[in-house]
């Protein structure tokens, strides 16, 4: 099966269609919900048990239902107090957080002739953030900004520039200072490692581009080692998966999933790892849909969800189609598909991940509004008053981040999915 997307990271930051088509407007050129009840034979609440060895111990977060909670954070804790800033140039592209609060902002600034890019970072319990050293080159009028961030512990980050050329290593930056100064290096691997160390992130490499130039027909999965910024090739031999790997969710501090091709079926499929990749076993997806995206999965106080995209019938324009998602109370050994795709039915679409609230609650956020659910994914009602791209939220080691789609600098924080931290970052 084919993949679109070139790399996939295990994000703690992500570029989202909505911000970069504002940007690319202001750097002018410059680059249901759910089943009816009597609707069971396709696999809704049927649960199907993994093959593989492990009982699943680790894979919980430390609330019990499989959430990523960091390091000494309580359950229902109030979000964190994120300060607000303004006097930072451009506009923010992406924002990310380590476990001790510090983050990293990228922001650009464009007009007709092109785009300079700007690195903002808040110090862990400072109360403003702060403009640092920018190692992003000037974009010239017609390249767009391919940019990302991901923080590898406190302090620590590293900024990756996709090249230009698919068969070329990114060019990348290191700090281990919060962004006072950078080492430049690449996405190049230096050497195998056979676990994902604390702190280090996951992302999927193409090695070989199909005859379209789009999709990608081999890869690997590469670790970015959290005291150098340094990759590895990551030895998947233990992971009982075919095809084309991808990360899938980094659920607790010791348990990450990884999705492909199950060697029996060739379809989508999951693998989990509760020891950082010393020891992987297959979690089964009942009836995911193909050809459709790797899933995503998250979890909170109501269990794991996994949330599937890709296209959906021509007639519906979308671009991150929303086509199932699966609900798993065992840890990832049993998965119930919990709704699908329908004609007529909403949300269609998805952007970044599920919030999985502590109340039991789950929230959607898409291109055309957002959505929210009180019975595990079965339906969804829409809590927007209008209709259009109503940003996007991604899992941080300090809770779940809202970003708006538009790039001004707004965002949310929150702890438990309940209660949200409004802050601004930006010129004013």
């Amino acid at each position: 099966m084919a993949m679109v997307v070139r790399r996939l990271r295990l994000r703690r930051s992500r570029l989202f269609g909505a911000v970069l088509l504002s940007l690319a407007l202001a750097c002018g050129a410059c680059a249901d919900g759910g089943e009816d009840p009597e609707d069971r034979g396709d696999g809704e609440g049927q649960g199907t048990a993994a093959r593989e060895g492990g009982d699943g111990r680790g894979v919980e977060g430390r609330d019990g239902g499989g959430g990523q909670v960091a390091e000494g954070q309580e359950v229902d804790s109030p979000p964190p107090d994120i300060p607000s800033t303004t006097g930072l140039p451009g506009a923010s592209y992406t924002v990310a957080f380590a476990a001790d609060g510090s983050g990293i902002t990228l922001r650009a600034d464009c007009d007709e002739k092109g785009c300079t890019q700007y690195v903002g970072a808040l110090a862990a319990g400072a109360p403003n953030w702060h403009r640092v050293k920018s190692p992003l080159p000037y974009l010239t009028e017609g390249r767009g900004m391919s940019a990302g961030v991901e923080t590898l512990g406190p302090g620590r980050a590293l900024i990756t520039e996709e090249s230009e050329q698919w068969s070329a290593p990114d060019r990348t930056w290191f700090t281990r200072d919060g962004g006072t100064t950078w080492k430049r290096g690449s996405s190049k691997p230096t050497g195998t490692t056979a676990t994902v160390p604390k702190d280090a992130v996951l992302v999927g490499d193409c090695l070989e581009l199909g005859p379209d130039g789009n999709d990608c027909l081999r890869n690997r999965l590469l670790v970015v080692l959290p005291d150098t910024g340094e990759h590895k090739v990551l030895d998947t031999g233990a992971i009982p998966l075919e095809g084309l790997l991808a990360p899938a969710g980094e659920v607790s501090p010791d348990a990450l999933f990884v999705s492909g091709e199950d060697p029996r079926t060739g379809l989508t499929a999951l693998a989990v790892t509760a020891d950082r990749g010393r020891t992987w076993r297959f979690s089964h997806l009942p009836e995911p849909a193909k050809p459709g995206w790797p899933p995503r999965v998250v979890g909170g106080g109501s269990g794991l969800y996994a949330v599937q995209t890709g296209e959906l019938p021509r007639h519906v324009e979308v671009k991150n189609g929303l086509v199932s998602v699966y609900r798993s109370t065992d840890a990832g050994r049993t998965w119930t598909r919990v709704w699908r795709h329908r004609p007529g039915i909403e949300p269609l679409s998805v952007l970044g991940d599920l919030v999985v609230a502590d109340d039991n609650s789950l929230t959607l956020y898409g291109e055309d509004g957002s959505w929210r659910s009180t019975d595990q994914a079965r339906t969804f009602h829409s809590t927007s008053t209008e209709r259009g791209p109503a940003g996007a939220v991604e899992r941080t080691p300090i809770g779940w981040l809202w970003s708006d789609s538009y790039g001004n600098g707004a965002s949310r924080i929150s702890a438990d999915g309940v209660r949200w931290h409004d802050f601004f970052v930006g010129e004013e």
